[in-house]
């Protein structure tokens, strides 16, 4: 009976080590998690919470998995902000900027996304004013996030 208990104990301090270091650093972006754009090339800047080593930030369509060129370079030394644009016009669709470094200050890796859509010309939903905010930096985000975890209730968008 000991045994399993202290088994138990074990498993308990690790699991609970796990979860603390499942931490994001994500802090905002442009744009924001589900913003309708109707800028092809627009500006994504990423905010992060920490100093953050970026290995990779790419711009994928949802809709044929394509990857799009961007301006993005890989930064020489941990940052707290990345910012870039897309070097071809971005035809209508469903897009993820999705990123991935490691978080040297918690000791794991990390990751995310941001989905957005750019949409057609001519089918801009009208702004009212709960959608007026959407054009400014969003905390946290991410909806279309392959990481579920790092986003809480949040995970995918439903229409994945």
């Amino acid at each position: 009976m000991r045994l399993h208990a202290a088994i138990a104990v074990v498993l308990g301090v690790g699991l609970a080590a796990t979860g603390a270091q499942a931490q994001c650093a994500f802090d905002q972006s442009v744009p924001n998690a589900n913003a309708v754009l109707i800028e092809t090339q627009p500006e994504v800047t990423i905010d992060f919470t920490d100093e953050f080593r970026l290995d990779d930030v790419r711009v994928v369509s949802l809709d044929d998995k394509a990857v799009w060129p961007t301006d993005w370079a890989r930064p020489s030394q941990e940052v707290r902000q990345t910012a870039f644009r897309m070097t071809q016009p971005l035809p209508p669709g469903k897009y993820l900027v999705e990123w991935n470094g490691y978080l040297r200050r918690h000791h794991h890796a990390d990751g995310g996304s941001i989905a957005f859509t750019v949409a057609k010309a001519g089918e801009i939903p009208p702004v009212t004013p709960a959608a007026a905010g959407t054009s400014a930096a969003a905390p946290r985000a991410g909806s279309g996030s392959p990481y579920p975890m790092l986003l809480g209730a949040a995970g995918r968008p439903k229409d994945q």
